[in-house]
């Protein structure tokens, strides 16, 4: 790396890791070094999104425009016996102890830092600790969050400890105190991640899942690390998308806008979403996310056929599927479980240098499995919940696999040069929530306006095995024009009424290159508590 400063631009869903991800860039560090940053006062500001009992995947672009993937999902545990999963409801269960895979955050942090970062990991963390160790302020979203769990908050001696103080459910702005947090990401800033992975704050961790029933042990600690791996990627309106592939849904982002491309080219003019093309938008993005639960699993279980799904012909079939009149038939429901908010955060970050970075990590569904080891303050996230539990699923819960995963991160490139970082939350959503933003980009909205603009959602908005909306099920936010919505119900779609600004269609974060000035220009999104500021920066 070079010695002198990279100034740079971020986007975050929370002031204070924003702020934190700029005190990076100030103090000598790059993008790399400003979204971990930034990820780490995520874990303590954004208890209901993110832990470090939780998992990452990230994308990282170099000044050369060279693209990695660092996937740190964990696995289930080696010893698991399938039937032990089974829950009340036919399904692995959604929260409790095993619900948990192991947390692979921490080691995605490592890769990135020890791979492309100027500050080491310790560094990004102390901020962090510094802060849970003052207490935080509860933030909106994060008592909205606290409400919708209470319940199940309320059943955990860890989790009642840090979010019921006193007996009484933490209010919006009251001081959220995290002292044995700061104490743990304290010992991970002095002495690096093997404090989790090889030692005593991992111990305790297990510790505490196998005594309320799970099956992870140290050595399942001990056996993981990240991967570092090829993006997938395809063109849309001139500019490559690049996305995760593996076990991660970026592929079947991908896969839609292929097939809009397509569209695009037929129509003479690029589909909007929220206009008279919404209908076409909706059907290609209720069958990606068919294909997505059919398909995705881990790799060494059932490898995504990438190749086949983003082919001429498979794409110029789904435009086609695309262009048609009329929703997708119902599918009979599978789960009825309420549902789960939260789940994830994107960072995105450029440097003057040329790095990009779009880092996602998560607790999957709000405050994840709603387990916290008291001993070390860390709450553990509930990915395990997406096994499915059929035979024949690309899915199938076994041991030692890693789940199928919603985080995707984004990444843009222009002729070989980087222009852009796309992250968002949303669960299953997240590729139609990319979908909306590349269509909007390209229609011509700056970030700002694009992450602002009214969205819709199509099927199921659960991150789960299942979930009882229906693929012809569209949850939409108010404000969205009356045009999208004759369009979408004369094509059969039924519609569920959303709030305005309603987070369960996603934060959005971007950070673009402005093509007129090579400028930064940022959207964050303004359903999260990230905007402070949205425009351009030089």
């Amino acid at each position: 790396m070079s010695d002198h400063l990279a100034a740079g631009a971020v986007a975050t869903p929370h002031t204070d890791a924003t702020a934190a991800a700029h005190q990076a860039f100030a103090d000598g560090g790059n993008a790399i070094d400003a979204a971990l940053a930034a990820a780490a006062m995520l874990t303590v500001v954004y208890p209901n999104q993110c832990s470090i009992g939780g998992d990452a995947i990230a994308m990282v672009g170099t000044p050369d425009g060279h693209v990695e993937v660092v996937n740190g999902s964990g696995r289930s545990a080696m010893s698991l016996d399938p039937a032990d999963y089974v829950g009340p409801d036919g399904f692995v269960p959604v929260s409790g102890a095993k619900s948990v895979t192991v947390p692979g955050l921490l080691s995605t942090w490592e890769a990135l830092a020890d791979r492309w970062g100027r500050r080491s990991l310790g560094d990004a963390i102390r901020p962090a600790a510094a802060a849970a160790a003052a207490g935080v302020a509860v933030a909106p979203g994060v008592h909205r969050d606290l409400v919708r769990e209470r319940a199940l908050l309320a059943q955990d001696d860890g989790a009642r400890h840090v979010f019921f103080p006193g007996g009484t459910l933490l209010g919006d702005g009251q001081t959220m105190h995290l002292p044995r947090l700061a104490e743990s990401l304290t010992a991970l800033a002095e002495r690096g991640t093997a404090e989790f992975y090889h030692g005593a704050i991992g111990a305790s961790v297990i510790d505490t899942l196998r005594r309320l029933g799970s099956d992870l042990t140290t050595d399942d600690l001990r056996q993981h690390l990240p991967t570092v791996e090829n993006p997938c990627s395809t063109t849309f309106d001139g500019a490559e998308y690049l996305s995760s592939g593996g076990n991660s849904q970026g592929t079947f982002f991908l896969q839609g806008l292929s097939a809009l491309d397509i569209v695009a080219r037929r129509l003479g003019r690029i589909p909007d979403p929220i206009g008279e093309d919404a209908s076409i938008v909706a059907r290609i993005l209720t069958r990606t996310a068919a294909d997505r639960d059919r398909l995705l699993g881990d790799p060494d279980n059932a490898a995504v056929p990438v190749t086949e799904l983003l082919s001429d012909d498979a794409t110029e079939a789904l435009a086609e599927f695309g262009l048609g009149e009329r929703a997708p038939a119902a599918a009979a429901q599978s789960r009825t479980y309420g549902r789960r908010s939260g789940d994830t955060v994107a960072i995105v970050t450029a440097d003057t240098e040329g790095n990009w970075v779009s880092l996602i990590q998560s607790a999957f569904h709000a405050f994840g499995s709603c387990v916290l080891d008291p001993t070390t303050g860390i709450l553990l996230h509930n990915r395990g919940a997406s096994f499915s539990l059929e035979p024949a699923s690309a899915n199938q819960l076994g041991p030692g696999r890693r789940p199928p995963h919603t985080l995707m991160p984004v990444l843009v490139r222009q002729d070989g040069n980087l222009v852009g970082a796309h992250g968002t939350m949303g669960g299953r959503a997240q590729p139609q929530v990319h979908t909306h933003l590349a269509l909007n980009l390209a229609l011509g909205m700056t970030p700002a306006e694009a992450t602002a603009r009214p969205r819709w959602i199509v099927g199921q908005m659960e991150a789960g095995a299942a979930a009882p909306d229906e693929p012809s099920t569209i949850s939409m936010e108010r404000g969205v024009p009356a045009p999208a919505v004759f369009d979408l119900n004369d094509a059969g779609f039924h519609l569920k009424m959303l709030q305005t600004l309603d987070d369960s269609v996603g934060h959005l974060q971007v950070v673009r290159r402005a093509p007129a000035d090579d400028s930064f220009q940022i959207g964050s999104d303004p359903r999260s508590d990230g905007l402070t500021q949205q425009g351009e920066l030089s």
